[in-house]
């Protein structure tokens, strides 16, 4: 991504910090110097992946995270690590509030990009389900997200749509949840996701998209998904109290 590359030029002025300070009974000394020896992006997955679910917790400060910024994105836009999951690393960076950072705008491009190019492919590594969870962990709205995929321009996001639909979105007693772990039910994104996938958006995007296409098996595709986005309680006649 070129974007990745833009980080790095971004962040390529922030001072190398000292040695990350930990919790003594979490974390080692050497191994914050450790981290020092060799350029952040020369730094590989089992290097940086104890420091991605600690930082900010009990191994160093919001300055050491910008440091190693772009190479904590790099991998957990990749989904590199096998913990943390991109989801943690992402909510790091509002943790150590971002868009207080000068780098800020080339953080917010990071992200769009990062989206549109999980919307372009299907497969795609990390899901559509992580990527937005890792996203509304990041930001504080994701609306811009949820139009970009409603667009489903091509059948990427439609696939996407519908695994998202089938398996990111779970009906209890009337209620649509999110099956994510990870997400925070509290948070502004998690009710502006339900409201989009049940509260109209979705389905309206699901017809405008069946109603341009011929192609059978993204039509079977879309009227799965229309309905995965149904209280299924509701389709049978069922009153819920």
């Amino acid at each position: 991504m070129r974007e990745i590359e833009e980080l790095y030029t971004a962040f390529a002025h922030v001072p190398r910090p000292a040695a990350p300070s930990g919790c003594p009974c979490c974390v080692d000394p050497e191994e914050g110097q450790a981290l020092l020896r060799r350029r952040p992006r020369d730094l590989g997955v089992e290097e940086l992946s104890r420091y991605a679910a600690k930082v900010l917790n009990t191994w160093g400060g919001p300055e050491d995270l910008r440091y190693f910024a772009p190479r904590l994105l790099e991998l957990a836009a990749a989904d590199a690590f096998i913990w943390p999951d991109p989801e943690i690393v992402f909510g790091k960076f509002a943790q150590a509030g971002w868009r207080t950072w000068g780098q800020r705008d080339t953080l917010a491009a990071f992200f769009d990009a990062f989206w549109t190019r999980t919307l372009e492919r299907f497969p795609n590594r990390p899901s559509v389900d992580t990527s937005l969870c890792a996203l509304a962990a990041a930001e504080a709205d994701v609306p811009r997200y949820l139009d970009e995929w409603g667009r489903l321009a091509s059948e990427a996001p439609i696939r996407h749509l519908h695994e998202f639909a089938v398996h990111g979105l779970t009906w209890t007693r009337g209620t649509p949840r999110l099956s994510n772990a990870f997400w925070d039910a509290s948070a502004p994104p998690y009710r502006q996701v339900v409201d989009w996938l049940t509260g109209g958006p979705a389905a309206e995007a699901v017809a405008a998209a069946f109603a341009r296409t011929d192609d059978e098996a993204v039509l079977h595709l879309l009227a799965e998904t229309d309905s995965a986005l149904l209280d299924p309680g509701a389709a049978l006649g069922v009153t819920w109290t």
